[in-house]
């Protein structure tokens, strides 16, 4: 369009370092490792998907080594309100856009999710969060993200909602709905506060918690699955509570957030899956305000000498990717790790026997739905979740399994 590039070039072309250029995108050409970034706004929703796979493509092959590509594009459904008679727009789902980055990778170089997020300012002032951002990085083989992979690989889409209908809409954590009641009322949360929500999964408690005490949450989460449904679900919920809610994958290692910005952090079962946990609450004390708390329950090891049965479930946890000589921490861990980066006032509960009758109730009412289950997913996945939840009664049962909550002051 070339009245927009004439406009451009009025308004900067003083600045001496902009090249403009009216063109196709799609039959544009540049010699191979020619930017550090490429940066593009409301355009790939206009192609198709063998356009946007064959311009991707294009685009890998333009970035330097380390290069970075970011895209935003209109998500799910049409944004506004106007009716159109013609609309030549692709409102896609993050995931199909995964999907066409992930069709232009290789086995030797490839496009690494770095960051993808629903727009803070479209939240707050248009109740709208489909509009997404996505940063990717061009990466060799030796970078390509194994534990990402690995977790779509467990957490799919079937997967996500089979455990739903054992922890309750919306819930991928012991207790669902209930534990999280319980434990926001021990937060003292107010209107306004900001709250960081690590391993937010499908955003289960970042919508409570800005439904009944009008918090602003941040959940992140590095599963690409579980963001989608947030973000999906978010869409529909009522103005005063979807603005106040913003979603984002990244890995939480990855990213920096600005010092002394959140009230709360909140964290449910999902710390035990990092392995560098000193980092981590180095950077969790780093970003929560003077007097802010941080809240979080895991899975923790309560034997010295564990079953190898238990040994092997606890492995799991570690995605696949880690340090299998690791299993899960202890109580004890957590508190030293806390107590080492600076928090204070460091409590810990052992919540053994309330998991036990978490579990054992979800155990039941999973037994009872069997038949709805069964034509919904499979036998097998109705097996197998019964098992785990069998093992898990008996494991924290013997003493080998507990579930703890940690609070921690940054005075």
């Amino acid at each position: 369009m070339q009245d927009y590039i004439t406009e451009n070039q009025k308004e900067n072309q003083h600045l001496g370092n902009v090249t403009f250029k009216c063109a196709d995108v799609t039959k544009l050409d540049f010699p191979a490792a020619s930017f550090d970034l490429v940066f593009s706004n409301w355009l790939f929703m206009y192609l198709s998907d063998t356009e946007n796979v064959q311009v991707f493509r294009k685009i890998l092959a333009w970035l330097s080594p380390g290069g970075y590509f970011f895209l935003r594009e209109s998500c799910y459904h049409q944004s506004g309100n106007v009716k159109r008679n013609e609309n030549p727009t692709l409102y896609r789902t993050p995931l199909e856009y995964f999907e066409l980055l992930k069709d232009v990778s290789s086995d030797n170089l490839g496009y690494k999710i770095i960051r993808s997020k629903n727009i803070l300012a479209y939240i707050k002032y248009h109740a709208n969060p489909n509009q997404l951002c996505f940063l990717t990085k061009r990466v060799e083989n030796n970078e390509l993200d194994n534990r990402t992979q690995y977790l779509e690989s467990q957490y799919t889409i079937e997967h996500i909602r089979s455990m739903e209908r054992v922890y309750g809409h919306n819930y991928c954590s012991t207790g669902g709905e209930y534990a999280t009641r319980d434990f926001c009322t021990r937060l003292g949360l107010l209107p306004g506060q900001k709250v960081l929500d690590v391993g937010c999964g499908t955003g289960g408690s970042a919508i409570f918690m800005a439904r009944h005490y009008g918090v602003d949450v941040h959940g992140v989460d590095l599963s690409t699955n579980m963001i989608h449904i947030a973000i999906e679900r978010q869409g529909k919920l009522e103005p005063q509570v979807k603005k106040k809610i913003q979603f984002e994958i990244s890995d939480i290692l990855d990213v920096e957030y600005e010092n002394d910005s959140y009230d709360i952090i909140y964290s449910r079962d999902c710390i035990l899956h990092i392995e560098n946990k000193l980092q981590l609450f180095r950077k969790l004390h780093r970003w929560l305000r003077p007097g802010g708390t941080l809240f979080f329950t895991d899975f923790c090891m309560n034997n010295s000498q564990p079953s190898q049965s238990f040994l092997n479930y606890a492995k799991t946890f570690k995605c696949g990717v880690c340090n299998a000589g690791n299993t899960l921490p202890t109580i004890k861990s957590h508190g030293e790790a806390l107590r080492k980066v600076g928090f204070q006032d460091i409590e810990t509960q052992d919540l053994h026997e309330e998991y036990i009758k978490f579990i054992e109730t979800e155990l039941r009412a999973f037994t009872a739905t069997r038949e709805a289950f069964v034509q919904d997913f499979s036998q097998k996945q109705f097996d197998d979740i019964s098992k785990s939840w069998r093992d898990k009664i008996r494991w924290t049962g013997e003493g080998e399994l507990t579930w703890a909550a940690f609070t921690a002051a940054k005075n």
